[in-house]
């Protein structure tokens, strides 16, 4: 159960992200409005999520997962350079979280 609400609350935070992007700087409503729905529910997922599993094993999943999915979006759809080193470090986060979820 615990997994299931981390992935949801991940997949909130990556569309927020994505919507803050859209938004210009909070310059276009819609985008805007959908990047504060969004994050409220990420965090509240995340919040469920920990009733379940240690708060240090889900942050560090949730946060570096974030982190790999947001960076690969804005080089797919946004076509930000995805240089070597970034690549690397996305390769390394990916890592991390796939061993901090094979140790919980």
């Amino acid at each position: 159960m615990g997994a299931l609400l981390l992935t949801t609350s991940l997949v909130f935070a990556v569309i927020a992200n994505v919507a803050v992007k859209l938004s210009r700087g909070f310059q276009k409503k819609l985008p805007s409005a959908a990047a504060y729905l969004f994050f409220l529910g990420c965090i509240y997922f995340l919040t469920l999520s920990i009733q379940y599993m240690d708060i240090s094993i889900a942050y560090a999943i949730w946060s570096g997962a974030m982190v790999a999915a947001t960076a690969t979006i804005g080089s797919l759809y946004f076509h930000e350079p995805l240089t070597r080193k970034k690549l690397v470090s996305l390769v390394l986060i990916a890592a991390g979280v796939l061993m901090l979820h094979l140790q919980s």
